[in-house]
């Protein structure tokens, strides 16, 4: 556990931006403590058809600009993953990589909080265990990964960066079966089968017990930091019944848990540097969603998808004596699409997102005010801040899309999105525009345009604590790409993208909090895929983004590199078929290296602690990165399989920042994963 003088924030994933989602890493915001905690996980858990313009159908399959659409077993067997697909979107065009530790995507100049989330239609907690190690979705469920990396659609919730929306399949229908996967940290366990002709369930669980292998107190070498294993657990359900021709429900249930503690001695440069982070801390965060959906085919040409459910989170977590928190959300949604096709050339949806949300907030924390504009943010010297509330908000999105198809070769979608946010008083209303232009046979231009806006992060918008007056932050996206089919499943897409930014939250000394920030980010991205078709061996992609993203302080003129700004990522994916028995997999990663922010000297307080001055807001970068993972996957017999991998196979010392002693005199370089032999198994029955 570690400070990063970058000062900036990596917290856990957080989907549903329009919630006063505060998660105990989120009440820090940008601040330091933020960074420990985030380090302290780092250390525990150490087509061959060319593509054409789609007929106007209500179930349409066309690719717009954008957006990746891959499967689950594409995903699945990346190398590096540990079978996980979710840690494969950081090798997708658009996503920044953050760190080995945390694979949640930052997509085009946005942080990786600002995404929204979907499973089979319905809004989730957090995606991600130990802040972005591994993933709560279970592997062999997911059938197909939708990321949209900028313009999306108005069907989605309001954020700025992308989104993931993940399909998962049926349950068998034939038998009653099953699968036991083992990996490195946890197992897991999934059932399934038939209840009679029309009726089908799922039922995956999945339990970490790296806990009961290393057991007791460690101490980290380098900080001092003692811990003890982290505790993770997810479940995923599904119970299907098909009514008839045209008409089924399906009932969901999943949710996740995880917990970390650990003791930051006195006599650490972490403690004496910062004296009110010294002491026992823990963390204990949980999710649960239970929801019904129907879907409806009313007639030949209008269909209905609708969610009724409830979604519960939980943050309970006491640092130091920086934060004593306890936050408690219950939040009723109901999210409804309704599809008509009116005619041979045009498809219209509308739909609807309604959040009927009630907090129980109890905060003791020191308020630092930190943002990710000021690197000088210390806690020890906060104003220490109580807030005990109830609190209700009521949220609505309701949007339209019309798709019409002008002629055989062009295709526009107009969109419009309104947002009503009732605890901040703001409604927003935002077009999107889409074209399609099928140029030559298997050759289309697309284009994309759309405005969108996000709910500030949670405590900037609380009486005393914050600023309940704040607008949302907005952003404008600009997309125009090419995409082309060639032959042997091979085919390319090139993108430009603009987004520019406005209201980011900055600290404020007589509201708290004012939007007074902006930004803008840019770039262009090249995707090479291959696919794997019949009788081909080898199958996989190239992924080059050219980037660039920066914020401004509006108030002090003041511009700066946005964190993760990364000029350049390369990804090669590879996978070779052998024979039916074994199959080789490889990845290589390369980014430009992390921004951070130097220490130039230092200033002592009246009280003796020895203070930092920092010099300008990320303005120096870390080397380069790069990673090579291998894979091997072996089928052992048609029920188990093995999959055997090599993590940074050369053993690069990527640095992911720096450690100073107490005195900020010295700096000592933070390591990422170093070689790591990695195997799983995976037996059905």
């Amino acid at each position: 556990m570690h400070h990063n003088s970058s000062h900036q924030d990596k917290q856990r994933t957080r989907p549903q931006r329009h919630t006063i989602a505060l998660s105990l890493l989120a009440i820090w915001g940008s601040g330091l403590t933020a960074n420990s905690m985030a380090q302290t996980t780092d250390a525990v858990a150490k087509k061959d058809e060319p593509e054409q313009l789609a007929p106007v159908v209500i179930q349409s399959t066309r690719t717009p600009v954008s957006k990746t659409v891959m499967s689950g077993a594409e995903l699945g067997r990346v190398a590096g993953t540990s079978g996980d697909p979710m840690r494969a979107l950081q090798s997708l065009p658009g996503v920044v990589a953050t760190s080995d530790s945390n694979a949640a995507p930052a997509i085009r100049g946005s942080r990786p909080d600002d995404n929204a989330y979907y499973i089979d239609f319905l809004p989730v907690g957090y995606v991600y265990h130990l802040g972005g190690y591994l993933s709560t979705v279970h592997p062999e469920l997911v059938k197909q990964f939708e990321l949209y990396t900028g313009a999306f659609g108005p069907e989605f919730d309001d954020v700025h960066g992308g989104i993931v929306d993940i399909t998962l399949r049926q349950p068998r229908s034939d038998r009653l079966g099953g699968q036991l996967r083992v990996g490195a940290l946890g197992a897991d366990v999934l059932v399934e089968g038939p209840v009679n002709e029309n009726q089908s369930f799922y039922f995956a669980a999945k339990k970490s017990y790296i806990d009961l292998l290393i057991r007791g107190k460690q101490t980290d070498k380098d900080s001092g930091v003692i811990y003890t294993m982290p505790k993770f657990h997810d479940y995923q359900a599904k119970y299907s019944w098909r009514l008839n021709e045209s008409h089924s429900l399906s009932l969901h249930a999943m949710g996740a848990q995880d917990q970390i503690k650990f003791t930051v001695p006195a006599d650490t440069d972490m403690a004496i540097q910062d004296p009110v982070l010294a002491g026992d801390s823990n963390s204990k965060e949980s999710s649960n969603t239970q929801a019904l959906v129907w879907d409806a085919k009313l007639n030949a040409r209008v269909s209905n998808k609708l969610a009724l459910g409830h979604m519960d989170e939980r943050s309970q977590g006491k640092f130091g004596s920086a934060v004593d928190a306890d936050v408690k959300v219950d939040n009723f949604f109901l999210r409804d699409q309704l599809r008509m096709r009116l005619g041979e050339d045009h498809d219209l949806t509308l739909g609807t997102i309604l959040f009927a949300q009630k907090y129980k907030l109890d905060l003791d924390l020191l308020d630092a005010r930190c943002t990710e504009f000021d690197p000088a943010c210390d806690l020890s010297s906060a104003e220490r801040q109580r807030f005990k509330d109830e609190l209700k908000v009521n949220y609505s999105i309701f949007y339209l899309k019309d798709r019409w198809q002008l002629t055989p070769e062009l295709a526009a979608t107009a969109g419009l999105h309104f947002t009503r946010d009732s605890y901040l008083n703001r409604n927003y209303t935002e077009p999107r525009l889409g074209l399609e232009w099928r140029a030559f046979k298997n050759t289309t231009f697309n284009m994309g345009w759309g405005k969108h806006n996000q709910f500030p992060d949670g405590i900037q918008v609380l009486k005393d604590l914050g600023n309940p007056k704040l607008g949302h932050l907005q952003a404008t996206h600009s997309v125009l790409g090419v995409s082309q089919a060639l032959a042997e499943g091979w085919s390319f897409k090139t993108e430009v993208y603009q987004k520019k930014f406005s209201n980011f939250v900055v600290a404020d000394a007589s509201l708290n909090y004012i939007n007074g920030g902006s930004g803008d980010a840019s770039g262009v991205e090249l995707f090479i895929k291959k696919d794997a078709v019949a009788n081909a061996k080898l199958s996989g992609w190239v992924s080059v983004s050219l980037a660039k993203a920066r914020r401004q302080n509006d108030v002090t003129g003041h511009e700066f590199k946005f964190e993760y700004d990364q000029p350049v990522v390369v990804n090669l994916v590879g996978n070779y078929k052998y024979s039916d028995k074994w199959q080789f997999g490889a990845k290589w990663s390369y980014h430009s290296g992390n921004l951070f922010t130097p220490v130039v000297n230092t200033r002592k307080d009246p009280d003796g602690r020895v203070r930092p001055i920092y010099g300008a807001l990320n303005s120096e970068r870390l080397p380069a990165y790069h990673r090579l993972d291998l894979r091997v996957d072996q089928v052992v017999s048609p029920r188990l399989s093995v999959y055997y991998e090599l993590l940074n196979a050369y053993a690069q010392n990527n640095i992911s920042g720096y450690t100073y002693t107490a005195d900020y005199k010295k700096r000592r370089s933070n390591v990422e994963l170093g070689i790591t032999p990695n195997v799983g198994l995976d037996y059905k029955f």
